[in-house]
């Protein structure tokens, strides 16, 4: 079955609608148009997060925010350490001249 990406509104509507448990869940899934691990990751989110655990793919805003940080940091470390693998060969260049 195709993925389709369901709002959050679509989203709550069928996770609550199976828990009720009054509609199938294949025969929910069916209508919503996806697979049933779809609606059991959507249920498991639910309950860990409320409403805000089926928005952005159950992560938080802050969640969020602390991923990007943790990548600009990242890549702020990555520049830093070229910058010192170059300095200490610059340093060794210098130093090897000298001596000569």
């Amino acid at each position: 079955m195709p993925k389709k990406k369901l709002s959050t509104d679509d989203a709550l509507a069928l996770v609550l609608s199976g828990l009720k448990g009054e509609i199938p869940v294949s025969d929910l899934c069916r209508k919503y148009g996806v697979s049933t691990a779809t609606y059991y990751k959507l249920r498991d989110q639910f309950i860990a997060g409320g409403v805000q655990g089926l928005q952005n793919n159950g992560k938080t805003d802050q969640v969020k925010n602390l991923e990007l940080r943790i990548k600009d940091l990242e890549q702020a470390l990555g520049r830093k350490t070229l910058e010192v693998e170059i300095l200490k060969k610059t340093e060794d260049f210098f130093a090897r001249k000298h001596l000569k």
